[in-house]
């Protein structure tokens, strides 16, 4: 069996899922760090709206030659999402969306996680 038939199926998807946390964590994390900056608007992008992007691969743009760059699919999510909201940091609101961005990042961890220790049982035999 082919190796990229292994990690097929929800492991691309769960990297993504984990690259996505972790570019909107940094995003949240510099929201709550400009609080008080005057002028500075929230800054968001969906999350869901990346994801659909990054699955139906709309998040990609043709490379009509190879020295092109390739664009980020967060990026283009980002641009997409409208990710200024033009208002104020809310403190409360920040910390409620870092906890739950944390919390989700974990549960795509843990996933991964448990895919690799079925791979692992299986080469084990089972633990024979």
């Amino acid at each position: 069996m082919p190796i990229n038939k292994l990690f097929s199926g929800g492991m691309p998807i769960l990297e993504q899922a984990l690259n996505v946390r972790m570019e909107k964590q940094g995003l949240i994390q510099s929201n709550i760090a400009n609080l008080e900056t005057p002028g500075y608007s929230v800054q968001d992008f969906s999350f869901k709206d990346v994801m659909e992007s990054v699955q139906n691969n709309s998040g990609q743009v043709m490379r009509t030659h190879s020295k092109h760059i390739a664009l980020d699919p967060i990026e283009i999510g980002r641009s997409r999402g409208g990710a200024d909201e033009n208002r104020p940091v809310d403190l409360d609101e920040e910390m409620m969306k870092l906890s739950e961005n944390q919390l989700m990042y974990e549960v795509a961890a843990r996933l991964i996680a448990k895919k690799f220790e079925g791979l692992k049982y299986a080469i084990d035999e089972g633990g024979k």
